[in-house]
């Protein structure tokens, strides 16, 4: 691309969806978080975007207002954004986009994706954040020889429960979730479950979104996940996990065998993280290694809205 190339700020219900999502799947970084069905999902149709000529490279722009100051967060169900192209995002490109949302925002707390070449400069800094990725081989029985001991007995526990592997609905996991996970988070709001459904609902009706989980043989549900399939990867989005799934190694038998039975055309598990040490861990432990993203944040606002967040 010419480094003179210009950047056009565009509000969302002057961008050609059609034509992003058709330029998006053929970005060599595509990620199903850029897709304009995932962005009006999460973001209740209240994004913008910085465009590069025609469409050649573009960057998501998931703007908020409080207190009449306009920010830049990573919504929720979003692990990167950044700048997605048609060819490589060199550093110079990068630093192009970057100098336009410092220069119009005061708040930033914004995730690029791995594959923007970000560079920290004086007003802004960078915090290099956890994902993990497992390459799956073609052969699928092959998974196991990477598996760590633990993960390995925690699916013969399940096989010993005679568990079953099958799909369900985004509401049971959410109900799993609920129940088991929902008291140790901090601000969860019940909003998010809606958010979290209508994505699930708008990426299943694409065949993106796939919900399956751990079945107990009295045909209680023990676990679940909703995972988003995009090109050749498949993403770990969400997931629901009960007391007796934990004690009989359901979470570890439903993602074997999602990995056994996935398209031939997945060559990649994204665990979606963690920094969470032992999510990673867990996540290691199927042979998953980091392939890390970049957190940027500013914050010029005021001293007395120094409070501003998501």
């Amino acid at each position: 691309m010419n480094k003179d190339f210009q950047l056009k700020f565009t509000h969302s219900n002057s961008i050609n969806r059609i034509k992003w999502d058709e330029v998006l799947l053929k970005m060599p970084n595509s990620l199903p978080y850029a897709a304009s069905w995932y962005l009006d999902a999460v973001t209740n149709d209240s994004w913008d975007a910085l465009i590069a000529d025609d469409y050649s490279f573009i960057m998501p722009l998931p703007s908020k207002k409080k207190a009449g100051i306009k920010y830049l967060p990573t919504p929720l169900f979003i692990q990167q954004l950044g700048i997605f192209g048609l060819s490589p995002c060199t550093e110079s490109i990068c630093e192009k986009f970057i100098r336009q949302i410092v220069a119009n925002y005061k708040f930033i707390e914004f995730n690029f994706n791995h594959f923007n070449l970000v560079t920290e400069k004086p007003e802004y800094s960078l915090k290099e954040r956890c994902n993990m990725l497992l390459k799956l081989p073609v052969e699928r029985s092959l998974i196991s020889s990477n598996y760590s001991d633990n993960t390995k007995r925690n699916i013969q526990k399940s096989e010993k429960h005679n568990l079953r592997f099958g799909t369900t609905s985004i509401r049971s996991i959410i109900n799993l979730f609920k129940d088991n996970k929902e008291s140790s988070l901090q601000n969860w709001k019940v909003e998010n479950y809606n958010v979290l459904e209508r994505l699930y609902n708008m990426s299943a009706l694409r065949g993106y979104g796939k919900a399956y989980g751990m079945y107990h043989p009295d045909g209680q549900l023990l676990c679940g996940a909703f995972f988003m399939e995009w090109n050749s990867r498949a993403i770990f989005l969400f997931s629901g996990n009960s007391e007796l799934g934990m004690q009989t190694g359901a979470m570890s038998a439903l993602i074997d065998n999602y990995i056994r039975e996935c398209p031939s055309k997945i060559d990649t598990l994204d665990f979606e993280g963690s920094d969470n040490q032992g999510l990673k861990r867990f996540y290691q432990s199927f042979g998953a290694n980091e392939a890390n993203y970049v957190h940027l944040k500013l914050n010029r606002l005021p001293f007395f809205l120094r409070w501003l967040k998501k």
